[in-house]
């Protein structure tokens, strides 16, 4: 009965891995119709640009406004955890098995307002496996097809399941991503808060 239980178990996450996969790739092709494919290197330098928001109400915001729930949202890069990754929007069940994904009710990446991404640590090819991984000081990206912003990792802590005003708006740009935790477990949430630490401005053919 325990071998039979393993071997189910052990199915039902590949096929879970399977599936995010498959919609990973079809993420990715529009990632790279947008200019944001794997082509565009995270590691560049990036800092405060002049007026990096410039623009940005009829760019950033209008593309992200205009997406429908599903839709790709962006690109995250996370070296520390070696991921790079598309982003989702909505947090929905169904966009969760797909990658990780901008949560509804949060901000934009913008002048003010806190991020909240969130993903799975196991099953659905766990994205955020690693984000306990994440230290004070490790950089975290989030593109856009007019900006690329670059946040500092400033607190990483975890709370229960009701503490959502870890995702509430703030005044100065924060990103939030979260997961549950331990892995396996939906007892806590992992909380890695990041400060914005520089933009910088996307050329429309930067990216190919």
């Amino acid at each position: 009965m325990l071998l039979g239980i393993a071997i189910g178990l052990i199915s039902y996450y590949g096929i879970t891995d399977v599936v995010a996969a498959a919609e990973q790739a079809r993420l990715q092709e529009q990632l790279a119709g947008l200019g944001l494919s794997e082509a565009l290197p995270p590691d560049r330098t990036v800092e405060l640009a002049p007026n990096p928001f410039e623009g940005w109400e009829e760019e950033d915001f209008a593309f992200w406004e205009e997406l429908e729930d599903g839709e790709v949202f962006g690109r995250l890069v996370a070296p520390a955890m070696e991921l790079d990754t598309a982003i989702v929007k909505g947090h929905s069940r169904d966009n969760l098995k797909r990658g990780p994904v901008w949560v509804s009710y949060t901000d934009y990446p913008g002048p003010t307002g806190n991020v909240g991404i969130s993903g799975h640590r196991t099953t659905y090819g766990a994205p955020f496996f690693r984000l306990n991984e994440l230290q004070l000081g490790d950089t975290v990206d989030v593109f856009s097809p007019f900006r690329q912003y670059r946040y500092e990792v400033i607190d990483v802590f975890r709370v229960t399941p009701e503490h959502t005003e870890v995702l509430q708006a703030t005044d100065l740009p924060h990103l939030t991503m979260t997961a549950c935790d331990p892995p396996y477990s939906a007892q806590y949430r992992l909380i890695v808060q990041s400060k914005l630490v520089g933009v910088a401005l996307l050329d429309s053919d930067e990216g190919e």
